[in-house]
C-alpha cells in the first residue's frame, strides 16, 4: 500500500472518567470480591469504567473495553515504556469523542497478539495514541468490540467479572429483561425513553456505550431537537480540555425526571447535554450514549450474535443519582507526573472560584500526599471529605487552594 496516511473511522466515547490508578497493580487484589467470582469468569477492574488484565505481545497491561471501539488501540506512554518487537508504522488520525481536531498518531500495521485470560486474538491496524491524559496511568489501552462479535457476554458490575459464551442458551437468563437493540455499523443502539421533565420526554436509541463513564450524555442535535436549553432551568455547565480523543468539550449537566429502558425505570437520573459541534457528541444519527452509571445498576449480557441486551436489577440498583462532589474533574497521574491532573470544571463551582484551574497538578488533599490514595479508596475518600485544601503545582510553583465540598446542583 503505498499511501502511508489512514484516516480510522471508529467512534471512541470515552467519557466521564473522575481518576485513574497506578499501572500494572496486580488487578486481583484490586476486585471487589473475588470469592464471589466463578472460576470460568475472567476478573476486571470496575472505576467508572472496564478495566481487563490483559496481554499485548506478551506485555501485560489495563485495557478499557469500549463497545464504542472497534479492535485494539495502546497508550503511547505504555507503548514507549515497554519493550515491544519492531513494528511497521503508518501515520494517521484517530477521531472521538471530543470538539477538537482528531489526534495525529502512529498505526502499528503488523498483527499483534491480544490475551485476556485465555482467550487470544490478533488483531492489526492498532492506533498508538495520548490515552492517560484523559484517562489517568492505570489504563494502557482500549479493547473493542472486535474480539467479541461471535460471543455472548456477561458482566457482573458489583462482584467485577465478565463470562464469555458461545451461545446464550449456557446462561440461566431467568429474571432478566430482554431488550432488542437496533445495529448501525457494528454499533449497537438501545431503545430508550428519557423523561426530561412534566412535558418534555425522549424516545429514541441510545449507542450502548461501555466507554462512557456517564449515565446518559445527550447529543447537541438531540438538545437542540427538544429545545433542551431552552426547557432546562437547573443546570450547570462543565468545561473539559479532555472529553475525548478529540479533546475538549462543554456540555450541561441536570437532573431528569427517570428513563425507562425496556420495564426498568429509573428516577432523578443526573446526565448532560452537550455543546459540541464536532466530535462524537455531535452525531444526529443517535439521541445520545447509555453509559456505566445506568448500566451499574444491573447484570448485564450483551448477545452480540443476536444484538440482545439483557437486563437484571443487582445490588446497585436502588443507588442514587448523584452530581459532583468536587466541582472538578482530574485523572490520577501518580506514576508519570507525580499528581492528579485537573482537567475540567464546573461553571461556578467552589473550586472554580477558589481559584482552581485545568491542567493543574495536585500534589496533596488536606495534607495527604496522593499517592496514598488508590485508586480503589479514591470513592469512598472524597464521600468522607467535607473541605479540601489543595496543594497543587502550576508553572513549576506550589499552591494552596481551599474551598468546601458542595455538590454542584
Amino acid at each position: 500500500m503505498n499511501k502511508k496516511i489512514f484516516y480510522i473511522i471508529i467512534t471512541i466515547t470515552i467519557l466521564g472518567c473522575s481518576g485513574g490508578s497506578k499501572s500494572n497493580v496486580s488487578l486481583q487484589t484490586e476486585t471487589a470480591d473475588t470469592a464471589a467470582i466463578p472460576k470460568d469468569a475472567i476478573p476486571i477492574v470496575y472505576h467508572d469504567h472496564i478495566y481487563f488484565p490483559s496481554q499485548v505481545d506478551s506485555i501485560s497491561g489495563n485495557f478499557l473495553f469500549d463497545t464504542g471501539a472497534d479492535g485494539l488501540y495502546l497508550d503511547s506512554t505504555f507503548y514507549a515504556t515497554n519493550r515491544f518487537r519492531k513494528f511497521k508504522f503508518a501515520n494517521g488520525t484517530l477521531p472521538g469523542a471530543g470538539a477538537g481536531k482528531p489526534q495525529k498518531v502512529l498505526i502499528i500495521k503488523d498483527t499483534v497478539s491480544f490475551t485476556i485470560q485465555n482467550y487470544d486474538n490478533n488483531l492489526s491496524f492498532i492506533p498508538v495514541f495520548l490515552l492517560k491524559p484523559i484517562l489517568g496511568d492505570f489504563a494502557d489501552g482500549i479493547i473493542g468490540r472486535e474480539p467479541f462479535l461471535d460471543k455472548i457476554m456477561e458482566i457482573n458490575y458489583f462482584h467485577e467479572y465478565i463470562r464469555l459464551h458461545n451461545d446464550v442458551s449456557a446462561i440461566d437468563t431467568s429474571g432478566y429483561e430482554r431488550i432488542s437493540m437496533k445495529k448501525e455499523r457494528n454499533r449497537l443502539f438501545v431503545p430508550a425513553t428519557i423523561h426530561i421533565n412534566e412535558t418534555v420526554s425522549i424516545q429514541e436509541y441510545l449507542l450502548l456505550d461501555l466507554g462512557s463513564g456517564g449515565s446518559i450524555d445527550i447529543t447537541s442535535p438531540t438538545a437542540d431537537k427538544y429545545k433542551l436549553p431552552e426547557e432546562i432551568t437547573g443546570k450547570i455547565s462543565y468545561f473539559t480540555k479532555y472529553g475525548g480523543i478529540s479533546g475538549q468539550s462543554s456540555s450541561y449537566y441536570f437532573r431528569a425526571n427517570s428513563i425507562e429502558i425496556g420495564k426498568y425505570r429509573l428516577d432523578n437520573v443526573t446526565m448532560r447535554y452537550t455543546e459540541d459541534k464536532s466530535g462524537a457528541l455531535s452525531s444526529d444519527k443517535h439521541a445520545g450514549l447509555l453509559g456505566n452509571e445506568v448500566l451499574e445498576r444491573f447484570d448485564i449480557i450483551i448477545d452480540f450474535k443476536k444484538n440482545d441486551l439483557y437486563f437484571k436489577p443487582n445490588s446497585n440498583y436502588g443507588k442514587p443519582f448523584d452530581f459532583s462532589k468536587l466541582g472538578f474533574g482530574y485523572v490520577d497521574r501518580n506514576v508519570t507526573m507525580d499528581a492528579w491532573i485537573v482537567t475540567g470544571l464546573f461553571k461556578g463551582s467552589n473550586a472554580e472560584i477558589a481559584g482552581l484551574e485545568i491542567d493543574d497538578k495536585i500534589i496533596s488533599i488536606n495534607g495527604i500526599d496522593i499517592h496514598d490514595i488508590s485508586l480503589k479508596k479514591q470513592s469512598d475518600f472524597w464521600k468522607k471529605t467535607d473541605k479540601a485544601s489543595l496543594l497543587i503545582m502550576r508553572n513549576g510553583e506550589e499552591k494552596r487552594i481551599e474551598f468546601d465540598l458542595k455538590y454542584v446542583l
